[in-house]
């Protein structure tokens, strides 16, 4: 099972917007630069943790769908049976 594109986007999302914020505290000088990097190193954790929740899910519900199929799955053939007798 492999990650979903939402999990991978928001994923790449914490990774930009730390970038992002990181780099805008970079530019500025004096309190706003503080807060841009709290920020920085706040918000990103935050995404990547619904990303994670988003995975376990996507887990779950796939084991699930599997416990499913095999539930209401036709009957497998045991062997060839025509000609014995």
């Amino acid at each position: 099972m492999g990650l979903d594109g939402r999990t991978v986007a928001i994923g790449v999302f914490a990774v930009v917007l730390a970038v992002g914020l990181g780099a805008w505290a970079g530019t500025e000088v004096g309190a706003w630069a503080g807060v841009l990097a709290a920020l920085a190193g706040l918000l990103p954790p935050a995404v990547l943790a619904f990303a994670v929740g988003r995975r376990q899910q996507n887990v779950a519900r796939a084991k699930k769908q599997k416990v499913i199929i095999r539930k209401h799955a036709p009957p497998k053939r045991t062997g060839n049976r025509e000609g014995q007798g």
